[in-house]
């Protein structure tokens, strides 16, 4: 019995390592842009802070207070976005320069910003900067936690930089969509145009876009906490259809999730990803859309 069940173990395993060498192979065959860009680990980011980089911390001020990593300069998530009509939508550009400048930061700093939240906010930060033309920010995988691992020191006292100005740059308008667009696209569907829905199961369940692709923000990541690799990254949306020639859009219940989601895709060589930032909450208020029935699989739409 011992025998048949080593044996049993033994297929499965050679299976396994069959069924990964395929997938990981068939990613050569597409044709991805360039890679990274977006990501860092935290032995980067402590190698670049020595070159004169800025760690950012994104969380509130609150945690910051309560522990963050020596040197880091604290940015909330929470100063980069407002609450109306819904919630955590992109600021103005002016609102991104003052807070930006009153911390000390110009648009020719290199940033690296880490929180405690899975990326999230992290990737919230970045994508804004992004929306205003700094590309010059960088997320570091893993946060707070990862970056201690790596024999980051922690301290309770705040870094203050002298007030500095920070000018934003054009506003990019192929990393965003209105809920008009997003109309427009679900009448008169684009081809390779792919809603990636980036939230929970049950979320999903419970009502969703028409046509998204059903692909958790979690999926992400690696139990540690930090981002897959960028081969990792793409064997995930490869097998879900999501090829890197496809215009995607992102949405979650406010946009934090999904720029958790950009951040990996763009890392990973996907070109074209946007970002619905009226979210979840704007398209329920508006479109009243029903729950899908309990036999609609997760992935609903047919990226292939």
């Amino acid at each position: 019995m011992k025998g048949r069940e080593k044996v049993k173990k033994s297929v499965i395993l050679i299976t396994l390592i069959l069924v990964i060498s395929v997938v990981a192979t068939g990613c050569g065959s597409f044709d991805f842009g360039e890679t990274g860009g977006y990501i860092v680990t935290p032995k980067e980011a402590m190698d670049m802070v020595k070159e004169g980089a800025i760690l950012v911390d994104a969380e509130s001020p609150e945690a910051y207070g309560l522990a963050h990593i020596e040197g880091a300069v604290n940015i909330p998530m929470s100063e980069l976005v407002v609450n109306e009509p819904y919630a955590n939508m992109l600021a103005p550009a002016g609102q991104i320069a003052q807070c930006l400048g009153a911390a000390g930061i110009s648009e020719n700093d290199t940033l690296l910003v880490y929180d405690n939240t899975s990326n999230m906010k992290a990737a919230r930060v970045l994508w804004t900067l992004n929306m205003y033309g700094n590309f010059n920010v960088y997320v570091v995988s893993g946060g707070f936690e990862a970056l201690k691992d790596k024999g980051a020191e922690t301290s309770m006292v705040s870094t203050d930089l002298p007030e500095t100005t920070y000018n934003t740059g054009d506003t990019q308008k192929n990393l965003i969509v209105s809920l008009d667009y997003l109309k427009s696209q679900l009448n008169m569907p684009e081809e390779n145009t792919v809603i990636i829905d980036t939230r929970s199961y049950e979320e999903y369940m419970a009502g969703t876009i028409p046509g998204s692709v059903h692909i958790e923000y979690t999926w992400n990541n690696y139990a540690t906490g930090e981002y897959k690799s960028v081969r990792d990254l793409q064997i995930v949306y490869i097998e879900k259809g999501i090829k890197p020639e496809m215009k995607l859009i992102l949405f979650c219940k406010t946009s934090v999730r999904a720029a958790q989601t950009y951040v990996a895709l763009k890392d990973a060589g996907y070109n074209d990803v946007r970002i619905y930032d009226g979210a979840w909450l704007e398209y329920e208020a508006v479109e009243k859309p029903e729950p899908p029935s309990e036999s609609t699989p997760p992935s609903q739409q047919d990226a292939s």
